[in-house]
């Protein structure tokens, strides 16, 4: 059992409260500040590596990437931003990136992942059965492949996916992008209970959440909620942050 698997599994709460934010935007300091600020109420940080063409994002994102990517933003200078600060010392981090920055030179970049303490990896273009192909050397390096698994996948997809997947398999609630939704998706609730049955591995919502209720509505069926567009969205906009962060972390406990 690995060290995300064993704390989501063990966790003294309703649900795990996992932010995500986009490496580097609003800038790499502000994002030091608000994560060490908020430390003990991260269960675990997803980071986004900035990337050109991110498929599986709606347009909140799409936009916080490619700000992200004028200002410079990338794999290597956010890998020497956490090896010079306390985050993942304080922190939990999954890296959600797409392969192609990670393809050449995978053995040495992995390296670097772990040793600045990175936990595991969400990697939204890797097929499944690449996925298989590689876990190994993932594993050779002690990074978590985590896989998603959403109301699409086909029964015997879905079994693979089960079996071989890591921490926790990561829910994809809808058929789309990223994205707040003001009502969680039946479909997405339906397919949630189903997996519930099937296997005992954690299971982490993302895609859609925006509010406290939506949370709540959750309490039972899953063991975690990713949240990213909806802070993204907040960013964006300039407002303040804390109040709003503060709103959804205190849904999930």
């Amino acid at each position: 059992m690995s060290n995300l698997q064993y704390k989501i599994i063990n966790r003294k709460k309703k649900l795990v409260f996992v932010p995500f934010f986009v490496a580097g935007f609003p800038d790499f300091k502000f994002l030091e500040n608000f994560i060490i600020k908020n430390k003990d109420k991260i269960d675990i940080l997803e980071l986004g590596i900035p990337f050109s063409d991110p498929v599986a994002d709606g347009p909140v994102l799409q936009e916080i990437n490619y700000r992200a990517i004028l200002n410079g933003v990338s794999l290597e200078n956010t890998l020497n931003w956490l090896k010079d600060t306390e985050i993942p010392k304080v922190v939990d981090i999954v890296f959600l990136l797409y392969f192609n920055l990670l393809y050449d030179r995978l053995e040495e970049k992995l390296q670097k992942i772990k040793d600045i303490g990175v936990k595991g990896l969400v990697i939204p273009d890797l097929p499944l059965e690449e996925s298989e192909a590689l876990l190994p050397i993932f594993d050779k390096y002690g990074l978590d492949l985590v896989l998603f698994i959403s109301p699409t996948t086909r029964k015997e997809r879905r079994e693979k996916i089960i079996k071989i997947a890591g921490s926790f398999l990561y829910f994809v609630s809808v058929k789309g992008v990223t994205g707040e939704r003001d009502e969680l998706p039946q479909e997405g609730i339906n397919f949630a209970r189903e997996v519930r049955m099937e296997t005992d591995k954690p299971l982490i919502w993302g895609f859609g959440i925006r509010n406290k209720s939506q949370i709540e509505n959750l309490y039972g069926m899953v063991d975690g909620v990713i949240v990213g567009s909806a802070f993204g969205r907040k960013l964006l906009e300039g407002q303040d942050l804390q109040i709003y962060f503060d709103e959804l972390y205190e849904a999930t406990l």
